[in-house]
């Protein structure tokens, strides 16, 4: 085995990415199917009851979305910025969200 493989396997960082891809992968995941189901059910019920969005609701998941992105951009090696909670909880830009949130 070449010297500069075993570097990179002794290396700790490739293996903290592999533990965070996999904790991303079996409970952030799932816990984010979960609460955009929940969401979702909530805002049908809203909407059908009030006639309108919950505005409030709709600015969370529009953070959520913003935060999937960001995760799955790590795990799929298209970024090497971890995301939340090591860094800060992403929202929307400004540009996509002004328009939507009262």
């Amino acid at each position: 085995m070449s010297t500069d493989r075993q570097d990179r396997l002794r290396d700790g960082q490739v293996w903290v990415r592999l533990l965070l891809m996999l904790v991303y992968l079996f409970v952030v995941f799932e816990l984010v199917a979960l609460l955009v189901g929940i969401g979702m059910l909530f805002q049908f019920v809203y909407r059908l009851v009030k006639g309108e969005d919950a505005h409030r609701l709709k600015d969370f998941t529009a953070d959520l979305n913003t935060f999937i992105y960001s995760a799955l951009q790590y795990v799929t090696f298209n970024s090497d910025e971890r995301p939340f909670p090591f860094c800060d909880w992403p929202a929307p830009s400004s540009s996509d969200d002004h328009s939507s949130r009262h």
